[in-house]
């Protein structure tokens, strides 16, 4: 008489918080779409897996973060998306001004140049609303898309991939 091995499924990797702002206005609440600063996700997050930067823009811990996401359904602005972290690369601007504007406001906004767009040979992006969304369940993560942007919003989790 065999016995069977019961297996177990694999664990369905979990999500992190990703804050699509970059925070390179010249200060807090001057970009519109962009982290005001206001502290809502810090104190909805349970892990202490955020805390605001000397700008006062929201930062996720990604090892603490627990992707529960408390914090993005708690951010006025709906600018914290939960990314699973196989997704390396995110565009991390939810300005929809355009580029002249954003520029004036914002040293590190999205600018809807297309570069990105252009670069990546998944078409897993493409520039909506003049800022870049990234289609994950597309995107093959080769970074092309981060060794075009001018302005250094697309970027690798790594830090490693960038324009500069």
């Amino acid at each position: 008489m065999a016995t069977e091995k019961k297996t177990k499924a694999p664990r369905k990797p979990r999500p992190v918080a990703v804050v699509m702002c970059n925070g390179g206005c010249t200060g807090v609440g001057f970009c519109e779409q962009g982290c005001v600063g206001c502290g809502a996700c810090v104190s909805a997050c349970r892990k202490g897996a955020i805390e605001l930067d000397e700008r006062g823009v929201a930062r996720v811990d990604e090892e603490a973060c627990i992707g529960c996401g408390l914090c993005a359904r708690a951010c006025p602005q709906d600018i914290i998306q939960l990314v699973q972290k196989r997704n390396n690369i995110t565009a991390r601007c939810s300005n929809k001004d355009a580029g002249p504007s954003a520029r004036k406001i914002c040293t590190s906004s999205c600018i809807a140049c297309g570069a990105c767009e252009r670069a990546c040979p998944a078409g897993a992006i493409r520039v909506v609303d003049n800022h870049a969304i990234i289609d994950f369940e597309a995107c093959i993560a080769c970074g092309m898309c981060a060794t075009k942007c001018p302005r250094g919003v697309i970027r690798d989790a790594f830090g490693i991939l960038t324009a500069n």
